[in-house]
C-alpha cells in the first residue's frame, strides 16, 4: 500500500462513510448512492461522485472492485484495519 494514497483516500467525509457502508458487506455503486443519500451528514448529489470516491480507495488498495452475476460491478473491502508507519511512511493492511 502507498502511504500517501491511504492518507489521502481517506481524508473525506464521503470516503469515510462509504468504508462504513462496505464495512457491513459489497455493494454497487447505486446501492452506496442510496444509503449515502440517506444519511445527511453527507451532502452528495450524484451516482459519479461515489464512483470516483471508490475509484481513489481502489488506487489506495483500500478496496477492491470485482463483477457479480445479476448485481454487476460491486465493491468491497480488502482490509479492515490498517497499520501506517508515520515516520517511514509506510501503509499496509493488517487484517
Amino acid at each position: 500500500m502507498d502511504f500517501n494514497k491511504v492518507i489521502s483516500a481517506l481524508n473525506s467525509n464521503t470516503r469515510q462513510q462509504i468504508i462504513k457502508i462496505l464495512g457491513r458487506g459489497p455493494a454497487t455503486v447505486a446501492e452506496i448512492f442510496q444509503e449515502i443519500k440517506k444519511n445527511q451528514r453527507v451532502g452528495l448529489r450524484y451516482r459519479e461522485s461515489v464512483y470516483r470516491a471508490l475509484e481513489k480507495m481502489v488506487e489506495a488498495e483500500l478496496i477492491e472492485k470485482y463483477y457479480e452475476k445479476d448485481k454487476g460491478i460491486c465493491y468491497r473491502l480488502l482490509t479492515r484495519k490498517i497499520k501506517l508507519d508515520l515516520v517511514q511512511g509506510i501503509a499496509e493492511g493488517v487484517e
